[in-house]
């Protein structure tokens, strides 16, 4: 027994006792059990008691692992715990004894990463109670101790994430609903993120989805807006916070049905009278571009196919398909402000995908048809956007009254939008002949008047 310090004798006596020391050699202490206990955070009981000597103790992030070190000194001297663990972790009492527990890390690099917790068990406090810097470098020279290590591997598991890999929808519905279903095995709560490929999709919101009983969050559903019709890249991920599941989604969006050739379509007034309105602006053909032209030659090119210009009342008929529609596309306007431009879902206006190709109005004009829902309820297309269209209906004097649609591609004009720009006295005369109109026509300025975004569509 090595009687050189007497920790156990008074403060005052202290410094005397600390300089009486024999040459008896000091054994440092042994160890006479060691064991570590791990446990997942989110598990209703600890795992099994295991010897640190033996096994990697595996612990999820955030988890405790509980450690017990029994040592004995055959000097008889007192013994003492240091404990030592890695950055990220944290000790529940860092100057605990034969007991302690450590906190694992919240985040780690990759699946797993190994920590090594360290307790050093020695036979002298000398930092503590000497109060003398000599005596306590003495101290320390005398100190014997030895180390035991715990080996710690933080795991960290990917989330589990379910979702379908193809989707479908027509172009007309408005908006598309996906759902996605995830799971943690750590038991980490997840969060979801969408993402479309490039600007083509939108991703108008993502709400959590919940269990009926529980109320605990179990998937992700997003509202989702294709701008354009085709193939599309949708991405959903989940994440625990350090790790991440992805999966890719196909979503097909075709145009249902296909946007006629050209042609007329039948329609009803609330008049009950029936009429034929040519599906596009003339030269009503889908794929080709709108022509812009004078009064009188759109009136003379209505005749030449046995037609005449639309009157205002057939033209916002065509628009709101018989309601009291503001524009004549199925889907709003207003639901797309935030962004650059709406693609094709709407109508050929500003913020359309034309719109951006040129600053010049007439470069952003689109072929017939390139808007699949601007107009799709009635099936007369681009009333609203694209080019004005010239009206005329006779008044109440029997004179031919001229007006203008004024919804282009440089004006979102609504359906109930066409304004009176003329007036030709028609003295009983029949409007629609030809040879009558030029010559009523022949000291007005609609006889030669003609602007770029100005054209037609005939009616009969």
């Amino acid at each position: 027994m090595n009687s050189g310090w007497c920790f156990a004798a008074p403060l005052l006596a202290l410094g005397a006792c600390s300089l009486l020391h024999d040459d008896l050699p000091n054994d440092p202490p042994t160890v006479h059990l060691a064991w570590m206990i791990c446990q997942s955070p989110g598990t209703a009981s600890p795992d099994t008691l295991i010897n640190s000597a033996d096994t990697v103790c595996r612990v999820r992030r955030g988890g405790e692992v509980r450690f017990g070190v029994r040592a004995a000194d055959e000097d008889d001297d007192p013994v003492f715990y240091e404990w030592q663990g890695p950055a990220g972790g944290r000790f529940r009492d860092p100057q605990a004894q034969e007991t302690n527990s450590w906190a694992a890390p919240d985040t780690i690099a990759g699946s797993s990463e190994q920590f090594v917790v360290q307790v050093r068990v020695i036979d002298r406090n000398c930092g503590g109670v000497i109060p003398d810097e000599a005596d306590r470098q003495r101290c320390a020279e005398d100190a014997r101790g030895l180390s035991e290590n715990f080996l710690v591997e933080v795991v960290q598991r990917e989330p589990r994430l379910e979702a379908i890999a193809d989707a479908t929808s027509a172009f007309s519905t408005p908006q598309i609903v996906i759902e996605a279903f995830g799971s943690d095995p750590d038991g980490d709560s997840l969060e979801y993120h969408w993402a479309g490929s490039g600007d083509s999709l939108g991703i108008r919101s993502a709400k959590a989805i919940r269990d009926e009983e529980t109320g605990r969050p179990i998937g992700s559903r997003a509202t989702i807006v294709a701008f354009f019709p085709g193939l599309h890249k949708l991405r959903v991920s989940a994440s625990d916070g350090a790790a991440q599941t992805e999966r890719e989604i196909a979503l097909h969006v075709s145009i249902e049905p296909p946007l006629p050739a050209g042609g007329t379509v039948r329609l009803v007034l609330p008049t009950d009278q029936a009429y034929e309105i040519d599906a596009y602006e003339y030269p009503n053909a889908k794929g080709e571009q709108p022509q812009s032209t004078s009064f009188f030659q759109a009136v003379r090119r209505c005749a030449a196919e046995g037609k005449r210009l639309c009157s205002p009342d057939e033209w916002r008929n065509a628009c709101q398909a018989g309601q009291t529609r503001r524009f004549s596309s199925i889907d709003d306007l207003a639901a797309y402000d935030s962004r650059d431009h709406f693609g094709i879902r709407f109508c050929n206006v500003p913020g359309s995908a034309f719109s951006h190709l040129s600053s010049n109005p007439n470069e952003q004009l689109a072929p017939s048809g390139s808007f699949p829902n601007c107009g799709s309820a009635s099936g007369v297309f681009d009333l609203t956007g694209n080019i004005d269209e010239w009206l005329a209906a006779l008044d109440d004097a029997g004179d031919l009254a001229v007006y203008v649609a004024a919804s282009s591609v440089s004006t979102s004009g609504a359906c109930d939008g066409a304004s009176l720009v003329s007036t030709l006295p028609m003295a009983g005369q029949d409007p629609y002949d030809i040879e009558v109109l030029a010559e009523v026509m022949a000291d007005s300025p609609l006889q030669t008047f003609e602007q770029p975004l100005l054209g037609f569509r005939c009616c009969r």
